[in-house]
């Protein structure tokens, strides 16, 4: 073989070598990133909706799990203002034993719609509480829509 054909080929095969390398490299970055990105939009998820079904309800009590839950993951997975959002609510749950978290929701619920790229619903937030039949009275009880604002 020729000394003329052989540096070309070498040259063109380190080449091909480096850019796998760097290839594999920025792709396994990606799905790292991924995964990390899916992980913490599914948390936020179930944090969100554990506060949502708390703000529907009159009192904390029937589902006080899933909201001490929902703080834990968003210590572990939110963003630092829904933290500092999180470590309001709780020392208010504290301190009062009663909090308004609407701000808290509205931070994780416009959060995960941006990392999913779904259009920005600004600052309010829609509940509905739809009562079961009151057995006393056989009829239904009216449903109530709430929305708020901070």
């Amino acid at each position: 073989m020729k000394w003329e054909t052989l540096i070309p080929v070498t040259i063109t095969i380190i080449f091909v070598v480096i850019g796998w390398v760097v290839a594999h490299k920025l792709t396994s970055q990606r799905d790292i990133k991924n995964k990390q990105r899916e992980i913490r939009i599914q948390y936020l998820l179930e944090a969100y909706e554990a506060l949502m079904v708390a703000g529907r309800n009159r009192t904390i009590l029937p589902n006080y799990e899933q909201v001490e839950r929902a703080v834990f993951l968003l210590e572990m997975f939110g963003t630092p203002s829904q933290v500092e959002l999180s470590r309001k609510f709780t020392k208010e749950m504290a301190e009062n034993n009663n909090s308004n978290f609407t701000e808290l929701v509205v931070e994780i619920r416009n959060f995960v719609r941006n990392e999913l790229d779904l259009k920005h619903l600004g600052r309010d937030i829609n509940i509905l509480r739809i009562d079961p039949i009151n057995p006393e009275h056989n009829k239904l009880i009216q449903p109530t829509a709430k929305a708020s604002a901070d």
